[in-house]
């Protein structure tokens, strides 16, 4: 740990509590058309839960919705599947043991809480490996610095922050590739890293590529066996995930598992047409449940958010198209101007050696490719959250274009224009996202 990354570390996440603070209690919330976990039948909300939810309940908005909801009460629903089991399962797990020292105050306010917490505490381990890995690749105690001032005030940070996995899965694939790119990878740390970080976010999947492009580059035999191992192993979490989902949503549940549900859970999932868990004489699986591999990911997102190939391109999408321009444009442009260096360097250079001589390939290959599927499949608002938090090039690439020191900045200039852009959103976005506005 760096004591000087993690003072930063600290303060963005208390400059970001004071802005959603202020904005929670000063603006009204937006009546916006998202989802929100059933309270308990027999909720009553005490003076201390009432002071908690007085500061903290600006985090709970959006998918914090949902992720709160799977570690209060589980897998009920089947759009929830769409939500990885490792975040909400920590914060049930230790929201519940923290539960029981905590008197006069529902499990509800204390997963909330939990969530926060936990999520400082990830985010300040992402900041310090962050600052490792580019220390690593670029050898340059500068760059490493302003790598990090850019990433605590990053134009996502909301989302590090409320109950979302995006600090856990940065600090997760940030470990991956340090370890990865370490001269002797290691078995155990790579799988461990690799394994959580695919149950964590979908586009976990991705980070396969970082040891199978080490494992390549070494050219060592022992390394590509190992990487073997390494792929194999780390598939596994996200297959028992699957099995459950199945066993949950496919086969046919008993009269104990349904009896068990929350009568909240159920009166919600027949007032909103919910596709409820452990049903019995179950006749109806959704289409995902027949497949050969029914993995029900893809379908859930088809479903019921209409995600896929061009479909979120309408005309009444415009200004989320707006809201994700910067940091898709600013990744194309970048990327495409570094593999047009890349081209010239292997003509001159020869394909190895600029493989040698550019350690910065996979991370830039990795960024271009999430930043094109950002553009073409995904609700594009979610481009700066998933971006900000799966690649390091965006805080390379930013600081590529400014002055060594930020007090050299001049704001009408390109490095001025980015502390604008980080800065701005920083503070917009935490405003928007605390009042349930279009900031998800």
């Amino acid at each position: 740990m760096h004591e000087k990354v993690t003072k930063i570390a600290i303060a963005s996440r208390l400059i970001l509590f004071c802005i959603q603070f202020i904005a929670n209690n000063v603006i009204k919330d937006h009546a916006a058309d998202a989802f929100r976990s059933p309270k308990p039948s027999d909720f009553k909300e005490s003076f201390l839960e009432s002071f908690l939810n007085f500061f903290f309940s600006g985090f709970r908005r959006w998918d914090a919705e949902y992720y709160l909801h799977i570690a209060e009460y589980g897998y009920t629903y089947e759009h929830t599947l769409a939500f990885y089991p490792l975040f909400p399962g920590i914060v049930n797990i230790l929201g519940r043991v923290f539960h029981l020292t905590i008197p006069y105050v529902s499990l509800r306010a204390t997963l909330l809480v939990t969530g926060i917490i936990l999520n400082g505490y990830f985010f300040h381990r992402a900041a310090n490996c962050l600052y490792d890995l580019t220390q690593k690749i670029f050898k340059d105690p500068h760059k490493s610095w302003n790598t990090i001032v850019l990433f605590c005030f990053n134009p996502a940070s909301i989302f590090f922050s409320a109950p979302y996995s995006e600090g856990l899965f940065c600090w997760l694939t940030f470990s991956l590739m340090l370890e990865a790119s370490s001269r002797r990878m290691s078995f155990i740390k790579v799988s461990l890293a690799l394994a959580l970080s695919i149950v964590c976010r979908s586009n976990g999947l991705v980070n396969l590529g970082f040891p199978i492009y080490f494992a390549l580059r070494s050219r060592s035999l022992y390394q590509m066996v190992k990487v073997i191992g390494i792929v194999l192993i780390s598939l596994v979490p996200l297959t028992v995930y699957n099995f459950f989902a199945f066993q949950k949503f496919c086969s046919e549940g008993n009269l104990e598992l349904f009896s068990a549900q929350p009568i909240e859970i159920t009166n919600h999932a027949r007032s909103q047409n919910f596709v409820l868990a452990d049903v019995v004489n179950k006749t109806d699986n959704s289409e995902w449940c027949d497949r050969p591999f029914p993995f029900p990911y893809s379908y859930i997102q088809r479903h019921y958010w209409d995600v896929g190939f061009l479909r979120y391109y309408q005309l009444k999408q415009l200004p989320n198209f707006l809201l994700a321009m910067p940091i898709l444009l600013f990744l194309l442009c970048q990327s495409f101007k570094y593999f047009l260096g890349i081209f010239k360097n292997i003509s001159s250079k020869g394909f190895i050696q600029t493989i040698i001589e550019k350690p910065t390939i996979p991370f830039v290959i990795h960024a271009l490719f999430l930043t094109i599927f950002c553009a073409l499949f995904v609700h594009i608002q979610v481009s700066t959250r998933l971006l900000a938090s799966a690649t390091p090039c965006l805080y390379w690439f930013a600081v590529d274009l400014m002055p060594q020191t930020f007090q050299e900045v001049r704001l009408k200039s390109i490095g001025g224009g980015i502390l604008f852009w980080f800065a701005g959103y920083f503070i917009v976005g935490t405003v928007l996202f605390s009042n349930f506005f279009p900031w998800t």
